[in-house]
C-alpha cells in the first residue's frame, strides 16, 4: 500500500512472469510430498487508489502500518498506526484522501498517533487479493507513496497468480526478494520477521542498547537505509516480540 514508482501495468525487477520461473521447486512441487516450506516474499505496490496512498505520499517523514481491518455489515473500517514528525501535516492530508472518510484518532503520542478510519468503495484493497491467491500478509508498512509488503504464499503458482490480479488493477508490483521459509509466519528467531531481526542484530552490534548508547536511531537508520520512523517501529515491535517469547506471553 505504500510506494512510489511507475503507477502503471504492473512490473517486476528481474523476476519472469510465468509462475514456473519463482524461486527453486519445493517437495510438493516436484515429486508429490508433503509441502514442508512455504514461498517469503518482499514486495513493493503502488497504485493511485490503493487505500491512503495519497496521504502517505504527501507525508513523506510518516509511516503508516495498517492493524485491523472489520466489517461491520455496511462499511469496511481500517485501524492504521502512524509514526513519525509530520503526523500534523499527515492527519490533514488523511482529511483529503479519497480513499478514506471519517478519520477518528483512537490513541495519540508526540510522534505515534492510531486512527479508525473507513475505507471508501472505491479503494483498492491488497488483501483480498493476497488471500485469494494463496497467500497470507506478515508485515505491511506505507511511506512515500508505496507499500512495503511482507508476505507469505503456499506457492510459486500463487505467487504468480496475485502478480496478475496486481496486473489487472495496473497495480505496480515489484519483487524484492523471495526465499523458500519454514512455513511458520514468522522464521527468524523469537518469531521476529526478517526486517525486524536485521534492526535488531545492527542496533546491539552497533551499541544502540548500551548505555550510555554508542549510536543514535537516526544514525541506524541511515546505516540500513531506511527513515528513522521505520527504524522505530522495527525496534519497538521487535523488542515486544522478543519479550513476549522469551517470557511466554500472549500478544492476543
Amino acid at each position: 500500500m505504500r510506494n512510489t514508482g511507475d503507477q502503471g501495468s504492473a512490473t517486476e525487477v528481474d523476476q519472469p512472469v510465468d509462475g514456473a520461473g519463482y524461486g527453486p521447486a519445493s517437495p510438493s512441487e516436484t515429486d508429490g510430498t508433503p509441502r514442508e516450506k512455504s514461498l517469503g516474499v518482499d514486495l513493493c505496490l503502488s497504485h493511485p487508489e490503493l487505500i491512503l496512498t495519497d496521504a502517505i505520499e504527501s507525508s513523506p517523514d510518516v509511516t503508516v502500518r495498517p492493524e485491523q481491518m472489520v466489517n461491520d455489515g455496511t462499511s469496511n473500517f481500517l485501524v492504521i498506526e502512524a509514526v513519525g514528525e509530520g503526523l500534523d501535516q499527515f492527519e490533514t492530508e488523511l482529511e483529503r484522501d479519497s480513499t478514506v472518510c471519517e478519520p477518528v484518532v483512537l490513541d495519540w503520542t508526540e510522534t505515534n498517533r492510531v486512527y479508525r478510519v473507513e475505507v471508501a468503495d472505491s479503494a483498492v484493497r491488497l488483501t483480498p487479493s493476497l488471500v485469494r491467491a494463496g497467500g497470507r500478509a506478515l508485515d505491511i508498512e506505507g511511506t512515500g507513496g508505496q507499500w512495503q509488503v511482507q508476505a507469505q504464499f503456499r506457492s510459486r503458482a500463487a505467487l504468480s497468480q496475485f502478480r496478475s490480479e496486481c496486473s489487472e488493477q495496473n497495480i505496480t508490483f515489484r519483487l524484492d526478494r523471495l526465499y523458500w521459509t519454514s512455513g511458520e509466519a514468522n522464521a527468524g528467531a523469537c518469531g521476529l520477521t526478517a526486517d525486524q531481526q536485521v534492526a535488531l542484530e545492527t542496533a546491539h552490534s552497533e551499541g544502540y542498547f548500551d548505555v550510555p548508547r554508542g549510536i543514535s536511531q537516526a544514525e541506524l537508520a541511515d546505516e540500513l537505509d531506511i527513515s528513522p520512523s521505520a527504524m522505530s517501529q522495527r525496534i519497538r515491535r521487535g523488542m515486544d516480540q522478543v519479550v513476549g517469547s522469551e517470557l511466554g506471553l500472549s500478544n492476543e
